[in-house]
């Protein structure tokens, strides 16, 4: 394929939480561009950062809701969108996660540059994504149960951004028997409460969640949702990390867990109402998979077959007591988490990067 013209409309810093879109929307721009295309990326929410106290000022005099100042921010931030697109004349404009308004991307189409949503909140907030990827000419969701929700949606994955989730030595405060990155969701919250007896003895690191993540008056930090802090408390670094970080740390762990979420769970509730149930694995399985990681993985996610071989690139448990006696058995076998880690990592860079991914929209 000859080189492009891509306008890449990043995500970037939304309102008061950055992670991961930021993250993902570098590995993307910095991918299409170490392809050989010509990139301009225009950062939404760069553009009224300025003007946002200002907004909320308004918003509190009007009486507005969160969601109506969001709107108000968002359409504010777009607005410019079709102005770029006059001036850089793109053969595709590129987004994730969908933050323009519908109003924008209806000037956008009647300019007739191509249009492509990557939407990395399915089922969560199939709602949303299922009206708003209607105003675009590719959709792509990581979710395959999805797919039917969306006109002309495709399946799309994340992937592995292998310039930083590689293989590399670290140093000894990075290295766990077991290691968890993430936030703490419902689920996960639960499962390490009721683990937390079998994981005393082990070198636990728990990492995710902080007093940016989730609701000001509701932070999803680790320390405020599990029970067994008499247990976990000193497990847990209640902080996101940067990526760089995280693959240290996946390196340096024995065992890396992988816990997905619920479909549905107390903090999104509105965004799924048919309950659709997802079947598509985690950004992090491809993530510890490029760093050559050993992971274990729960068995929710039925896709995880179209991706990894379980047995062979990946270890899969299916309920508390399975959990524990793969723990034990696989923290004795080094050498066979090594074979296992070693082909996921085989198999990422055969199948899973962001290129590929990229080379599928293009």
């Amino acid at each position: 394929m000859g080189d492009m013209k891509i306008l890449y409309v990043a995500h970037g810093d939304f309102w008061g939480s950055t992670w991961p879109y930021a993250f993902i929307d570098h590995y993307i721009a910095s991918t299409l561009k170490s392809m050989g295309h010509e990139v301009k990326t225009y950062n939404i929410f760069a553009q009224v950062t300025t003007m946002s106290d200002f907004y909320r000022e308004v918003a509190k005099k009007q009486n507005l809701t969160e969601g109506h100042l969001l709107g108000i921010l968002d359409d504010r931030a777009s607005a410019p969108i079709p102005f770029e697109i006059l001036d850089f004349e793109p053969d595709l404009m590129l987004h994730i996660v969908g933050r323009i308004p519908n109003r924008i991307l209806k000037a956008i189409k009647k300019l007739k540059t191509k249009t492509a949503i990557w939407y990395l909140d399915d089922p969560q907030e199939i709602n949303f994504t299922s009206v708003n990827g209607a105003y675009y000419d590719h959709v792509y969701t990581v979710e395959p149960s999805c797919v039917a929700e969306h006109k002309n949606g495709k399946f799309l994955p994340l992937g592995c951004f292998t310039h930083i989730y590689k293989p590399m030595e670290v140093e000894e405060k990075y290295k766990s028997d077991i290691c968890f990155i993430g936030v703490p969701f419902p689920r996960r919250v639960e499962f390490f409460d009721e683990m937390a007896d079998f994981l005393k003895n082990y070198n636990v690191k728990i990492i995710g969640g902080g007093p940016n993540v989730g609701r000001a008056d509701d932070p999803w930090m680790w320390k405020k949702k599990l029970k067994r802090l008499d247990v976990l408390d000193k497990f847990i670094t209640d902080e996101i990390i940067f990526p760089e970080e995280a693959a240290k740390y996946y390196n340096g762990a024995k065992i890396n867990l992988n816990l997905h979420r619920a479909g549905t769970d107390d903090r999104f509730t509105h965004g799924n109402p048919k309950n659709i149930q997802p079947i598509g694995v985690s950004e992090r399985t491809f993530c510890i998979a490029g760093c050559g990681g050993f992971q274990l993985i729960d068995n929710y996610r039925s896709n995880l077959s179209e991706q990894f071989e379980a047995g062979k690139e990946i270890a899969v448990f299916a309920d508390n007591e399975d959990f524990k006696k793969k723990i034990i058995y696989y923290l004795e076998h080094e050498a066979e988490r090594k074979k296992i880690g070693e082909a996921a990592q085989k198999r990422v860079l055969a199948e899973h990067t962001y290129e590929q991914r990229l080379k599928r929209i293009l």
